[in-house]
């Protein structure tokens, strides 16, 4: 099969190469996916260049030449003897638990229990867009924040990035529960979050949020930075103010320190902070993305109500990787990156 690969780190442009490697195999519980879309998560191009990779050779799965993407949308071409739910001809979307090979390919063999019948009313390549950061959303907002359809209403939210991928998902999913959003990003992209359904859009080039709001019930923070401190200034007093990160410094620990010390350092830091803001009143999380099928198909079911829609800024075919990493790391992306894989 036809793949886009990587043999060392380094700029997209210097190690992104396609090459015909082997059409993979399935087990007895796995399916085969003839991919046709892909998508572009900040995670990849991260580890492209290196990091985690302290972490990610220790794993099985990760070794040279590896094949990178999280995201996929196709057709299911064969089924393991022990899957019951689906059969060949399936159309399905998926962000399966990472453990190795990935998705800038064309066919993917990956856990049946990962699966979720496509949404009917998207393309493959908007449907491609919406898994890891809808899992990664919910994580933070349902596992963490303990956020959801029966406890979100009236809550007062803050999104850091509303213009990008995990966060303009984030902003459309928490409406659709009832809550009241807030979101931070660049001018030019003001008008377009606020499009998506938030109540009130800060400009973080001309206004301070911390000298604006107050009384918010959950920071949701995909930015990290100043944002954490000044984050805590404009949650509620009383008990039950929720921050939450996706900005998490495992993975830079282990890389700079190595494993054992790098780990140690990193949840010595997460156990201070949680231990201070506990002082303010604050619950403070790192949040992580995690395969989960009964998410993803409540997801589903949102997408197809229409209370959900798909961010695809720009489509690159699998052939030009290396140009769409570039893009996704440009800053200017609204949404996600999309791979187009025939």
């Amino acid at each position: 099969m036809f793949a886009m690969v990587i043999k060392r780190y380094g700029t997209a442009e210097d190690v992104l190469q396609a090459e015909e490697i082997a059409k993979p195999s399935i087990k007895a519980d796995e399916v085969l996916v003839r991919l046709k879309a892909s998508s572009v998560n900040p995670i990849e191009y991260k580890m492209r260049s290196g990091y985690g990779r302290k972490m990610f050779t220790k794993k099985r799965g990760f070794e040279f030449p590896l094949v990178l993407g999280n995201d996929l949308s196709g057709v299911i071409e064969a089924v393991g003897s022990k899957v019951i739910d689906f059969r060949p001809g399936d159309a399905v979307f998926s962000a399966p638990e990472v453990n190795g090979q990935g998705s800038y390919a064309q066919y993917r063999a990956i856990k049946a229990r990962y699966c979720v019948e496509k949404p009917s009313r998207l393309s493959h390549q908007e449907a491609a867009t919406i898994p890891y950061v809808a899992l990664t959303a919910w994580a933070a907002l349902v596992d963490k924040a303990k956020m959801g359809p029966d406890s979100s209403r009236g809550k007062r939210v803050l999104v850091h990035g509303g213009s990008g991928g995990i966060g303009s998902f984030a902003i459309q999913l928490l409406k659709a529960w009832g809550a009241e959003v807030t979101a931070t990003c660049s001018t030019e992209k003001v008008e377009r979050v606020r499009q998506l359904g938030a109540d009130q859009v800060i400009d973080y080039k001309t206004q301070d949020f911390s000298q604006r709001l107050n009384d918010f019930d959950l920071v949701l923070d995909t930015v990290g930075g100043e944002n954490e401190e000044k984050s805590f200034r404009i949650l509620k007093k009383a008990s039950g103010a929720q921050y939450v990160t996706l900005v998490i410094p495992v993975l830079g620990a282990i890389d700079k320190h190595g494993f054992l010390r790098g780990g140690f350092n990193a949840i010595r830091e997460l156990l201070r902070k949680k231990k201070a803001c506990k002082q303010q009143n604050i619950d403070y999380h790192w949040g992580l993305f995690k395969s989960n099928r009964d998410a993803l198909t409540a997801v589903k079911d949102l997408i197809d109500q229409g209370k959900i829609n798909p961010l695809l800024d720009r489509t690159f075919p699998l052939d030009q990787m290396a140009q769409a990493h570039d893009y996704a790391e440009s800053g200017q992306v609204f949404g996600k990156v999309g791979i187009e894989i025939s």
